[in-house]
């Protein structure tokens, strides 16, 4: 099989529903990435229920990266199937530096009076495991992957994923503006050929919102043409944002950076 990528979800903050909603989705973030070898699910927002698998697929390793652990990136978790299903295997991937629990902190997702059964009785055997320490890229199920920092409250990385000859970054939750953080950034995503960016905000938006931890659609066409990217999608679209007002946003960047468009529920990348 070829290599597969699928945004599952791309609201920010909490999702929404209704007839407002019903180009992008409302579904918040998580992506899926598929090899001959294995499968990648990056964070676990409410899009994750969106992860499907042939029969062939469900014996194949998976594994679950996360960006981070605030509550829209992770509410869902439960609710992914192979978590439930008994035989499978899962593998947990997240960054431990700075002291962060974060095996802690998905065991209180799914303690009382959140979830009524523990992490660990689910179903699936679960391997816990840190990003490599003192590394920034691992070789994993058939895919190259490298990260580094974001600026966002708490703490966030950047994921760029190689498979083959496509490479695509998530560079969701970050605000932009830090020298140091933006530098090895750059370093990260340059010449990648999708750039899946923050663009919470508008720039005036952005103005009233410093230190939120989040970029503008500006912020992204702009460093999508630093970084030589083939194409910028955008992501973590505001909760109350229509899809007309996406669609405004979208022509906006495109006299930035011609090759943009809207990041939307279930979208194949490639």
């Amino acid at each position: 099989m070829k290599p597969s990528f699928v945004i599952l979800g791309a609201r920010g903050s909490m999702p929404v529903s209704g007839g407002k909603f019903t180009k992008y989705g409302g579904r918040t973030t998580s992506f899926c990435l598929k090899t001959e070898e294995g499968m990648l699910i990056i964070d676990a927002g409410t899009g994750i229920e969106l992860v499907a698998e042939t029969a062939d697929e469900k014996l194949r390793p998976a594994a679950v990266l996360f960006t981070h652990f605030h509550l829209d990136h992770v509410m869902a978790l439960p609710f992914l199937k192979r978590l439930s299903r008994r035989q499978s295997s899962l593998q947990l991937i997240a960054d431990s530096s700075g002291g962060k629990n974060w095996r802690a902190a998905l065991a209180n997702l799914f303690a009382p009076p959140y979830w009524p059964a523990p992490l660990a009785e689910m179903g699936a055997r679960l391997e816990f495991s840190d990003l490599p320490a003192g590394k920034n890229a691992f070789d994993l199920h058939g895919v190259q992957v490298a990260w580094c920092p974001l600026a966002h409250p708490q703490n966030c990385l950047a994921f760029r994923f190689k498979t083959g000859k496509k490479s695509v970054a998530i560079v969701t939750d970050h605000e932009s503006g830090s020298p140091d953080i933006d530098g090895a950034l750059l370093r990260l995503c340059r010449g990648v050929d999708y750039l899946i960016y923050d663009a919470q905000w508008t720039p005036e938006e952005l103005a009233k919102r410093r230190g939120w931890g989040h970029s503008s659609w500006k912020d992204g066409a702009d460093f999508a043409r630093r970084a030589g990217a083939g194409e910028l999608i955008l992501t973590h679209h505001d909760y109350k944002r229509s899809d007309d007002e996406i669609d405004a946003i979208v022509q906006e960047a495109r006299r930035c950076f011609p090759e943009t468009k809207a990041a939307r529920e279930n979208m194949p990348v490639f």
